[in-house]
């Protein structure tokens, strides 16, 4: 995927300069206006006073990794200022090389590139972190289920460890971030952008959401990037903000007019010469969490979820239930899907907490066809209200509403919805009698009610028993 994707660039790069004054084809945030220029395949002039990000080598001495390696007068620190916690880390010690308990600090022992400490705009960016530490807690709760599975896509690629922050300053790790400018998700990609990396879009999915998927399509993109620049990361991450032309006109500019054409020296927009500073100052931050005493809470450095791979169309809310999942959580987790099932024509990775992935495995495999969901669109005529529809169609007004996610009854003419149609009509008097077989999941999906219904409705505990020939109320004012 990959290596498709470069030979893609390469020969839209090659097209580029065939025409000229074609369009740069991955632009994370939208062009606005303006020619591009081809892509000069020379190194970039640096500027003397602050380096560009490039990837140290590996020192003989692991200790040694916590230098900072600046140019002219930017501070370096000493290998001896102490990593042994964030604040809130346990009492285990810190040692060179070695696993960490605490992921942050594993990230921070895996960060090499150089950072320019005094430059004034990491001093500014550095500051703001230090003044506001409530802001980073609520990013590390946010981060906790997803920081381990990006780690490991960057340890796959053998891409700079800096990149796991990038969604810290990106979305603060909120995976329904939605921008001004119609970037989306953990990583903000543009639709255009995703799509060109690899990501689908449906009326039941958008990629951008999918946390795994965006992962593999954001650093799809960044390598793209690093190549474009010759491996530099300053410019490639400028242009993850504002897109490869505006970076690439800025050098050509510096370059005419005689300047420096390093990332520091270029006439950029000001969100992004803050970009990559901000980036840098946290980084720097959790290189040094003794000098900074920045307090972040720990993060368990192990998998907090995992995929579990779901063929054909599953409802949610009864994927929570078969998983011991919390419904909310399992919509927070997997906010990709637009409804309250996941696509009817294609395979669902459905992130969930560890400890329930198994048990979600077997369940699936063992779930019938016929308890699955499935949906037809329907569009809203004169005269409809939900009662109506549910009544002609076989459903219930409750499940048409969660699977449209509707807060009110309020429908308007014209309007399409999703109607389930695996879900079974209630009896008339809202009864249905246990036959051998039965469980709570089924039930609740055949009659497109939620588990939490039924208990309450019957007066149930979570993992009672059913009996053969029990009655359960199963619906209370199906018709609405």
């Amino acid at each position: 995927m990959r290596r498709l994707c470069i030979i893609s660039s390469a020969l839209l790069l090659a097209g580029c300069q065939a025409q000229g004054s074609a369009p740069y084809p991955y632009s994370h945030q939208d062009p606005k206006g303006g020619s591009t220029s081809t892509a000069s395949h020379q190194l970039y002039p640096q500027a003397t006073d602050f380096p560009s990000l490039t990837i140290s080598s590996s020192p003989t001495d692991p200790s040694s990794r916590t230098r900072l390696k600046a140019n002219s007068g930017s501070r370096l620190y000493s290998s001896s200022v102490s990593r042994t916690s964030l604040s809130s880390r346990s009492g285990k010690q810190a040692v060179a090389g070695q696993e960490q308990e605490n992921l942050w600090l594993q990230l921070a022992d895996q960060m090499e590139l150089s950072i320019p400490a005094d430059h004034p705009r990491v001093v500014a960016q550095r500051k703001w972190f230090l003044k506001h530490p409530e802001h980073m807690r609520s990013v590390a709760e946010r981060a906790k289920p997803f920081l381990y599975l990006i780690k490991e896509e960057i340890e796959k690629r053998d891409m700079p460890m800096e990149l796991v922050l990038l969604p810290v300053v990106e979305s603060t790790f909120n995976p329904k971030a939605y921008s001004r400018s119609h970037a989306a998700g953990l990583w903000q990609m543009l639709q255009g952008t995703g799509k060109n990396f690899g990501l689908h879009y449906d009326s039941w999915y958008d990629g951008r959401y999918d946390v795994m998927a965006a992962t593999h399509a954001a650093l799809d993109y960044l390598e793209y990037l690093n190549n474009f620049f010759d491996g530099n990361w300053t410019h490639a991450l400028a242009a993850y903000n504002s897109g490869e032309g505006r970076v690439q006109r800025a050098i050509r500019s510096n370059r005419k007019q005689g300047k420096p054409t390093d990332y520091w020296a270029l006439s950029l927009p000001k969100e992004t010469q803050n970009y990559v500073p901000k980036l840098m100052a946290l980084a720097d931050i959790l290189k040094h969490p003794n000098h900074y005493g920045l307090d972040i809470p720990a993060i368990p450095n192990r998998p907090q979820v995992k995929v579990v791979q779901v063929e054909g169309q599953v409802d949610l809310n009864m994927a929570a239930d078969l998983a011991g999942v919390n419904r909310k959580q399992m919509k927070h987790l997997n906010p990709a899907f637009k409804r309250a099932a996941t696509s009817p024509t294609r395979t669902a990775n459905l992130l969930v907490p560890v400890k329930n992935a198994q048990g979600l495995e077997l369940a699936i495999a063992d779930l019938p066809q016929q308890e699955r969901k499935e949906f037809r669109r329907y569009q809203v005529r004169r005269g409809d209200t939900l009662g109506v529809i549910a009544r002609n169609h076989n459903t219930s007004i409750n499940a048409i509403k969660r699977s449209n996610n509707l807060r009110s009854n309020t429908i308007r003419t014209g309007q399409t919805l999703m109607l389930p149609t695996a879900g079974k009509t209630a009896p008339a008097d809202g009864l249905y009698q246990v036959k051998s077989g039965d469980s709570l999941y089924a039930i609740a999906s055949r009659f497109s009610v939620s588990i939490t219904d039924l208990l309450r409705w019957n007066r149930l505990r979570k993992h009672e028993y059913l009996r053969p020939g029990q009655q359960l109320i199963v619906a209370i004012n199906t018709a609405g």
